[in-house]
């Protein structure tokens, strides 16, 4: 069954990677753009980073993004705000571009579009809460076009199951603090309760609603993981060669190096020189034996297959 699955997700990779027309990859530290049939470079590596998370070719310097379509080479830039998000049903990264908060999934299509720079935004299940000049406001899936609540003059948010005493149960809350009041709201953002309190305090939030709501204590969830090892590398007569665990077909390039891995991506490897400490990675086509790297780069590394 592990064979078979392993053959499988190989072959969806192969088909992939037929249907693409482009391919990031890094040399001297720096992320450029191949153009797949060719090897020509399409974009030069004038990037300091990339982000992999993104299905298109995604490329950063400072705070710009830029996307880059696999098929057709067309790229898209916003400024990033860092924030990472789950609503909707879906995982988001937030941006900005002309004086818009952009939310941008995955696929980067179907993106959330609203019309003026949010300062703050937090996932809250399928829910979105958003701040804008001091107030937040709340966007109930599937409407976000409309808020459901707006201007909950607070500081600080605070989402999770809590206990009610009138219920005895567990319920997800989510409240809203830190300034006049304390903003007690039920899962579907209809107000409980309501506290005069300005504190900014997590704990003394809790004290001041204690006669209904008591936290809950998380239990611990930690798990420890191995990283995986997707290559072996060993090194003689001044080449290092490096051999896929689950490809076996050894590679070699001139010179010391180390191997890093991007996690489930086993055609896909970094390099960083242990003596110069630059860094290069690219996808490999085990099938057909090529590095999606520019051939330029590849003579001046002497990148190249062996038996």
């Amino acid at each position: 069954m592990k064979k078979i699955i392993i053959l499988f997700l190989s072959l969806c990779s192969l088909y992939t990677m037929a249907q693409e027309k482009y391919e990031a990859f890094q040399y001297d530290d720096k992320f450029g753009v191949v153009e797949i049939k060719t090897l020509n470079e399409f974009i030069e590596p004038t990037y300091s980073s990339r982000n992999f998370y993104f299905d298109p070719i995604t490329l950063l310097n400072g705070l710009e993004y830029t996307f880059i379509d696999r098929n057709t080479g067309k790229e898209e830039s916003y400024t990033t705000t860092e924030e990472e998000l789950r609503f909707n049903g879906n995982y988001y990264m937030h941006f900005y571009k002309e004086g818009k908060s952009i939310f941008i999934p995955r696929d980067t299509k179907n993106k959330i579009t609203f019309n003026k720079e949010y300062r703050e935004a937090i996932g809250n299940g399928s829910d979105l809460i958003v701040k804008y000049d001091g107030l937040y406001e709340v966007y109930v899936q599937p409407n976000f076009k409309t808020p459901k609540v707006k201007d909950i003059k607070a500081k600080k948010v605070y989402k999770d199951f809590v206990f009610r005493k009138r219920t005895q149960k567990e319920e997800y809350l989510t409240i809203f603090y830190g300034n006049d009041a304390i903003y007690v709201y039920d899962r579907n953002f209809k107000l409980l309760k309501e506290y005069p309190s300005d504190t900014e305090y997590e704990s003394r939030m809790f004290e001041v609603i204690s006669g209904e709501f008591t936290k809950m204590e998380n239990k611990d969830l930690s798990n420890y993981a191995v990283a995986p090892s997707y290559f072996t590398e060993s090194f003689k007569d001044g080449y290092t060669t490096f051999t896929s665990d689950e490809f076996k077909k050894p590679f070699q390039i001139k010179g010391k190096y180390r191997n890093h891995i991007i996690y489930g991506k086993t055609d896909w490897i970094i390099i960083t020189n242990r003596e110069t400490d630059k860094k290069y990675s690219f996808r490999i086509d085990f099938e057909k034996k090529r590095f999606l790297l520019p051939k330029k780069y590849q003579e001046i590394l002497e990148l190249k297959f062996v038996e």
